[in-house]
């Protein structure tokens, strides 16, 4: 009686093949383009404020991709106000968009250094600059390096999801 491979190594090759086809889509993806969507207060503590910043990322692929990870530096009026990690990847469908949640910490020191542009409620620059990961593995992953500057109205600081930028 001849032994039959278990049926995992019979995938073996199909699992593999999968996995390499969807690397090299995302290899030869181009990036998305990525906008500053809206910023709120979420809440002060002590120490530093809490704030939330939604990122629209719009795919201009003919593919769907996965945006793994965001590192980033924002900055208010040159002054760098917070950076770090998204917290969750985003599926984008081609030639679509999805928003991407950011958690931002900030020292009280940094709003004091914005308070007479904060008193002002007129425009403040900003600029968002970083890398994004594609991808949905080690193997299959791509980082482009990404920065987009706008104005943001700070009399919609404090409204959720209020818009301060358009796609570029």
């Amino acid at each position: 009686m001849r032994n039959r491979p278990p049926v995992l190594f019979r995938l073996l090759p199909l699992l593999v093949f999968l996995t390499f086809a969807g690397g090299c889509a995302t290899m030869r993806a181009e990036p998305p383009e990525i906008a500053l969507a809206g910023i709120q207060i979420e809440n002060l503590t002590l120490s530093h404020a809490i704030l939330s910043a939604d990122l629209t990322l719009f795919n201009p692929n003919d593919f769907a991709i996965t945006a793994r990870e965001i590192r980033y530096t924002l900055s208010l009026n040159n002054i760098t106000v917070a950076r770090g990690n998204s917290l969750q990847s985003v599926r984008l469908p081609a030639h679509g968009s999805n928003r991407m949640p950011l958690r931002l910490s900030t020292s009280y020191l940094n709003l004091l250094r914005l308070g007479p542009h904060i008193e002002k409620q007129g425009p403040l620059p900003y600029e968002i600059s970083g890398e994004i990961i594609l991808g949905s593995s080690l193997l299959g992953s791509r980082s482009f390096p990404f920065e987009k500057k706008g104005t943001l109205d700070l009399s919609e600081l404090s409204e959720p999801s209020a818009p301060v930028g358009d796609m570029p």
